[in-house]
C-alpha cells in the first residue's frame, strides 16, 4: 500500500480499558453569550443541491477562525444574515466575550432575472460566505456569489476596527454559464508580500463536479494604486486549477506556497491558456479561455471475455519486476509502479474480483492484469467505480458479435449500411453498449484519502495515500501549523503532522487517541469532528445538542476521561460553527449562542 502514514507502535496503548465519564463543571468552565441582534447566515431552503454540495456544507463552519490578539485574547468572525461581519473576542483573563462590528461585505443583489433563461445545468445558486484569516491585519471574505474581499483590522482604544481594503471578483475558468461565479474560501496563507488562497466552485455539468482554483493578491502597499473611494486596485491571479467530483476534505497552503488537497479522488489539471493580447504574464489576469488538460493517450487498456477481465500497462524499458507492487482486493485494486505515471493506491473497482484467481504478469515492457470477476455473466462498463474515461478495448470478434446480436433490432436497411462502416482495430477502443450515465455516487466508508501536493504552477509534486487507514478528522485551524490528520487504526485514532521540506511533506505519527475511531463511529449525529493541535483532547460535536470531549496524555495510562455538554440546552436550535480560539478555549456557535467551554 502506499502509504506514508506509518504507526510509530511506541505511541500505542495496547492496554487502553476505555473512558471514564467525569461531570463538565459548567458552573464556571462554561459561558453562554446571546447573540441578540446577530442572526448568523443560513441558506434559504429552495435551493436543489447534489450530495456532494450537501456534504461540504455540512463541513463549513460559520465560526471563522481569528489570529489571537495577544497571549490572554482569542478571536473569531462570523457573518450574519446581512452580509455584516463580526469579529468575536474572548479575553481568558476577565471571561469576557465581546462582539464587533467590523465591516458591511458586498451584499449580492439577488437572483436572476425572470426574462433570463439559463441552461438547466448553470450552477445559479450561491454558496455560503465564508472568511479565513491571513493575520491580526487581514482578512480574506467571500459572499458566496463570486466577490471577494480583503479586510483590514486594527484595534483602537479597546476597539476592534475593520474596513474593505479591496474587491475583487472570481470569474472562474469559463464554463461555469455565470459571472462572476459563486464560490466559498478553503484556504489561505500570506507568504511574504503575497497571499496564496483557495476556493472552489461548480461547474456547469449534468453531474456534480467542482473547479478547486488556487489564486494569488499582492499585500496592498503605500505604491498600490487607489480607487476614488480609497479602496486599492488588486489583481487577481489563477495559479492553477483542479476538477473533480468532491471538494476536498483536507485543504491547505504550505509555507511555501505549495498546496495539498486530500480527497477520495484525484483531480484533473485544467490547462490556462493565456490571451493573445496578453503579452505581460505578471499583468495577465484570469484567463477566459480554459482547456481540460486530457493525458494524449490512455494509461491503459482493458477488455473482458466471460469472467475474465484484462488489463494492460506499456512500461518503460527495462522496468524490473521489483519496481511493481500490485495487490487484489475482492473490490479494490492496489497497483504503484516506481519512476512511472502508473498510481493507483488503493482503487475502487466496478464490481467484485476473487483475489485468490487474479493475478499479473510483466513480459516484453507489457505489464498485464488478469482479474476473475465473480459475477461472470455481468459485463462491467468501466474499470474502475469512479470512471476515468477510458472505454473498454473491443476486438473485431466481439465488436462482430455485438452487431449481430443487435441486428434483430434494425430494418435490413440499416443492416446493409452498417456493413459499410468498417470496425475498428483492437488498439482502437470502442464504447461498450452496456455503458449507460451512471447516477451521482455516494461516499462509502473506508475510502482512502489520496494527499496531492500541488506546485505553484498546478504540478503534482508529491502524493500520498491513507491507505486502509479511514479519514476521521484533521485538527482545528491554527495560526502556523499545517493542520494535523487524524485516521482510523483498528480502534484508535492515529494523529500525523505534516511538515514540509523542499517538495516533500514529511509524515510522523505524533499522537494516539486512543479507542477514538470507536466512539467516533457510534455516533450517529456528529457534525464536526477535530482534534487540538497539542494533542491535549478531541470532540465530536452534534448538530443540535451535546459536544463529547475524549482528553489524551502521553503516559498510557489506562483510563482516560471524557466529558459531555448540554449545548443547546433542548432547544430546537442548530450547532452551525465551532473553533479553538486559544489553547484551552473551545468556542462553539448555535443559530442563537455563542458558547465558551474552557478547558481547564
Amino acid at each position: 500500500m502506499n502509504t506514508r502514514f506509518t504507526p510509530d507502535l511506541d505511541k500505542l496503548n495496547l492496554k487502553f480499558e476505555g473512558y471514564k465519564l467525569s461531570p463538565f463543571k459548567e458552573s464556571t468552565n462554561l459561558i453562554r453569550f446571546p447573540l441578540n441582534s446577530i442572526q448568523v447566515y443560513e441558506p434559504t431552503n429552495d435551493q436543489r443541491l447534489g450530495f456532494r454540495d450537501l456534504q461540504a456544507r455540512i463541513r463549513h463552519s460559520h465560526l471563522i477562525y481569528g489570529h489571537p490578539l495577544d497571549k490572554n485574547r482569542g478571536s473569531s468572525f462570523c457573518i450574519d444574515q446581512g452580509f455584516v461581519l463580526y469579529m468575536i473576542v474572548y479575553d481568558e483573563l476577565t471571561k469576557e466575550i465581546k462582539t464587533f462590528l467590523i465591516t458591511q461585505l458586498i451584499k449580492p443583489l439577488g437572483g436572476v432575472p425572470s426574462f433570463i433563461e439559463l441552461d438547466s445545468r448553470v450552477p445559479i445558486e450561491p454558496q455560503l460566505p465564508s472568511a479565513i484569516s491571513i493575520s491580526r491585519e487581514l482578512l480574506l471574505a467571500s459572499n458566496g456569489v463570486g466577490d471577494i474581499e480583503l479586510i483590514g483590522l486594527e484595534e483602537k482604544n479597546g476597539k476592534i476596527l475593520g474596513t474593505s481594503l479591496a474587491s475583487i471578483c472570481y470569474l472562474g475558468v469559463g464554463n461555469e454559464g455565470i459571472s462572476p461565479v459563486p464560490c466559498m474560501l478553503l484556504a489561505a496563507r500570506q507568504i511574504k508580500t503575497k497571499i496564496i488562497f483557495v476556493v472552489y466552485s461548480r461547474t456547469a455539468s449534468k453531474t456534480t463536479e467542482f473547479n478547486i482554483a488556487t489564486l494569488e493578491l499582492d499585500v496592498p502597499t503605500e505604491n498600490t494604486e487607489r480607487l476614488d473611494d480609497g479602496s486599492f486596485v488588486l489583481l487577481l491571479r489563477t495559479l492553477h486549477i483542479q476538477t473533480g467530483p468532491e471538494v476536498p476534505v483536507y485543504c491547505t497552503v504550505t509555507p511555501l506556497g505549495k498546496c495539498i488537497f486530500g480527497s477520495e479522488v484525484r483531480y484533473n489539471k485544467v490547462k490556462l491558456v493565456q490571451n493573445e493580447n496578453d503579452t505581460n504574464e505578471e499583468e495577465s489576469s484570469t484567463p477566459m479561455e480554459i482547456v481540460q488538460d486530457m493525458p494524449k493517450q490512455n494509461v491503459y487498456q482493458w477488455n473482458q471475455e466471460g469472467a475474465d477481465i484484462t488489463v494492460q500497462f506499456k512500461l518503460p524499458d527495462n522496468t524490473p519486476k521489483s519496481a511493481i507492487n500490485c495487490k487484489f482486493v475482492v473490490d479494490h485494486l492496489s497497483l504503484l509502479v516506481q519512476n512511472t505515471l502508473i498510481s493507483y493506491p488503493f482503487r475502487k473497482l466496478w464490481s467484485t474480483i476473487q483475489p485468490d484467481e487474479s493475478l499479473w504478469t510483466l513480459e516484453n515492457n507489457i505489464l498485464t492484469l488478469c482479474m476473475t470477476k465473480i459475477d461472470e455473466n455481468t459485463r462491467w462498463p468501466q474499470l474502475f467505480d469512479k470512471d476515468d474515461g477510458i472505454i473498454e478495448t473491443l476486438t473485431t470478434h466481439h465488436l462482430s458479435e455485438i452487431k449481430d446480436k443487435l441486428a434483430k433490432f434494425t430494418s435490413e436497411e440499416d443492416n446493409e449500411s452498417s456493413a459499410l462502416i468498417p470496425a475498428p482495430s483492437f488498439a482502437q477502443a470502442a464504447q461498450h453498449p452496456a455503458a449507460t450515465d451512471m447516477d451521482e455516487d455516494i461516499d462509502e466508508a473506508g475510502e482512502p484519502v489520496v494527499f496531492s501536493v500541488y506546485d505553484y504552477t498546478g504540478n503534482v509534486v508529491d502524493e500520498f495515500s491513507s491507505g486502509t487507514y479511514r479519514w476521521i478528522c484533521s485538527s482545528f485551524d491554527s495560526a502556523n501549523k499545517l493542520p494535523s490528520i487524524c485516521l482510523q487504526m483498528d480502534v484508535d485514532g492515529l494523529v500525523f503532522t505534516l511538515t514540509e521540506v523542499g517538495s516533500k511533506i514529511q509524515i510522523q505519527h505524533t499522537a494516539t487517541f486512543d479507542a477514538f475511531a470507536f466512539v467516533q463511529a457510534s455516533k450517529r449525529d456528529a457534525r464536526f469532528i477535530h482534534h487540538d493541535a497539542q494533542f491535549h483532547f478531541a470532540s465530536i460535536i452534534e448538530s443540535s445538542r451535546n459536544a463529547y470531549l475524549y482528553y489524551h496524555h502521553d503516559d498510557k495510562r489506562l483510563e482516560e476521561v471524557q466529558t459531555l455538554i448540554d449545548l443547546t440546552q433542548g432547544h430546537d436550535v442548530d450547532i452551525i460553527g465551532a473553533q479553538l480560539l486559544l489553547e484551552k478555549a473551545l468556542m462553539v456557535l448555535t443559530e442563537s449562542h455563542l458558547v465558551l467551554i474552557s478547558l481547564d
